[in-house]
């Protein structure tokens, strides 16, 4: 089968000439390749990337949200959405009817919009053992501008920022370490919920996106337990 960058370059997608993203996606996305029965693209634009998943992820269902874009096809299928709205996605998720073992944040770029659909479809409609992809962070670490007609005031190590607003959730994945305090203390630095920090089972910071994988019920039994070596913490 044609790999992932080679269907990408066909496909004219800036996710492998601008962005690179072939380097790292097909880690988590090759074992989903032929068992995945659908996936979801939040922001469509060209079409350029639907092209990429239509013929990557060849036996799936692929949906897709955007705010001007609206299409139905047997494999294709694309609701006109805003993901800053959580009514939007609350209404998509509710129409979609294949299991999605896959969701890629190619959408508005800004960090609360960003937050507010990983927050939602990590914990509604991610399948275990998904792969939930958030791109373009670089507007994280844009003091000025403006994008989609939205304004960018963020900046290295803005509280608002979707990298800094993120970062805590690599204590999440190890709480079984924290102490009372800690875990006290960890909670009040978060702002995504407590239900989907729990299902998070790894996270990869990578050039311009994060990459996390939801929890197989399997993996249950070695977060949810009281640390051996508590005494030390």
């Amino acid at each position: 089968m044609a790999s992932f960058e080679q269907l990408g370059l066909e496909a004219n997608t800036d996710k492998i000439w601008q962005h690179g993203y072939h380097r790292f996606y097909p880690r988590y996305l090759e074992s989903l390749r032929n068992t995945a029965t659908g996936m979801l693209e939040i922001g469509i634009d060209q079409n350029y990337s639907v092209n990429l998943w239509l013929n990557y992820f060849t036996k799936a269902k692929i949906y897709g949200i955007d705010i001007g874009v609206e299409h139905d096809s047997e494999r294709l299928k694309i609701f006109r959405g805003d993901q800053s709205s959580l009514s939007d996605l609350q209404q998509i998720r509710n129409k979609i009817t294949e299991p999605v073992q896959f969701i890629i944040d190619d959408g508005s770029h800004i960090p609360e919009h960003q937050l507010l659909t990983f927050d939602y479809f990590f914990q509604n409609l991610l399948e275990p053992g998904g792969v939930y992809i958030v791109e373009d962070i670089e507007t994280s670490y844009w003091k000025n501008g403006f994008l989609y007609g939205y304004t960018t005031h963020y900046g290295y190590r803005s509280q608002k920022s979707f990298i800094e607003r993120v970062k805590p959730l690599v204590d999440s994945i190890n709480k079984e370490f924290l102490n009372a305090d800690a875990k006290g203390q960890h909670l009040s630095e978060l702002v995504i919920s407590q239900e989907t920090q729990d299902m998070i089972s790894t996270m990869t910071f990578g050039q311009n996106c994060v990459i996390f994988t939801k929890k197989l019920p399997s993996e249950d039994g070695f977060t949810n337990r009281n640390y051996r070596l508590s005494t030390f913490l």
